[in-house]
């Protein structure tokens, strides 16, 4: 949200320029950065979805764990949704995203009734039905913007997705690796052993997300990677 509304003012500058062509590049800019940082988060989330139940929550962390593994696939898409709606800030449309969120409370309701009964999800129901709405929005308010410009998402957006995709497709088998190493026990409590373990999922997932899509040509693992190679090579005044 705080990158979305940092791009906003560039994208409208863009607009007043009368540049729609600087407008798509800087928005698929925008979007692919998001998106970069958005996926291994929304893996780590799912995979340590338990570590983090029974590091906050002592208690009912099997329950706050399904919720939390069920919410994981609406933070990717509430992520992309906020640089979306830009999309029509930017061009002095408020009605459209007005209409697409009163859609999207009137389904919210609709799936809470049909989800979150006791004979079906229950309480995990309410998070289940957030991911969906989530993911609708995202679906209704992507296909009015190529329908208003149908050069938005071209060719190379997609290819660059499909990248993408297989990136996460390393980290995903990256934090499943982790997670069999250093798996959540029974007697696993404190902040000193829960932490330690996270830590090391963290950090060897995010590193292979960094490091691999450095490897498919991403700028901004390069730019990762450049950045701890000037910490590391840095030099030392004594």
């Amino acid at each position: 949200a705080s990158i979305s509304t940092a791009a906003f003012p560039r994208l409208v500058e863009r607009l007043s320029q009368g540049r729609p062509d600087l407008f798509r590049k800087d928005f698929k800019d925008v979007l692919r950065v998001l998106m970069w940082l958005a996926l291994p988060v929304i893996v780590l989330t799912y995979f340590t979805r338990g570590y983090l139940a029974r590091l906050i929550f002592k208690r009912g962390s099997p329950e706050i764990a399904l919720i939390l593994g069920f919410l994981a696939i609406a933070i990717f898409f509430r992520i992309v949704y906020s640089l979306f709606s830009r999309y029509f800030y930017a061009h002095k449309d408020t009605v459209t995203p007005l209409i697409v969120s009163v859609f999207a409370i009137a389904l919210n309701i609709i799936l809470v009734f049909a989800l979150a009964r006791n004979d079906t999800y229950g309480l995990a129901g309410l998070a289940l039905a957030q991911s969906i709405v989530s993911a609708s929005e995202v679906l209704i308010i992507g296909l009015v913007i190529m329908s208003r410009d149908p050069k938005m998402f071209d060719r190379e957006f997609w290819q660059m997705t499909m990248r993408l995709i297989s990136v996460t497709g390393f980290t995903i088998v990256a934090a499943f690796t982790m997670i069999s190493l250093f798996p959540l026990n029974l007697n696993d409590t404190g902040f000193f052993v829960l932490g330690g373990k996270l830590g090391i999922i963290t950090l060897v997932t995010f590193g292979t997300h960094v490091v691999v899509s450095a490897m498919y040509g991403f700028d901004e693992g390069k730019n990762v990677l450049r950045k701890i190679r000037d910490f590391v090579y840095r030099p030392i005044k004594v």
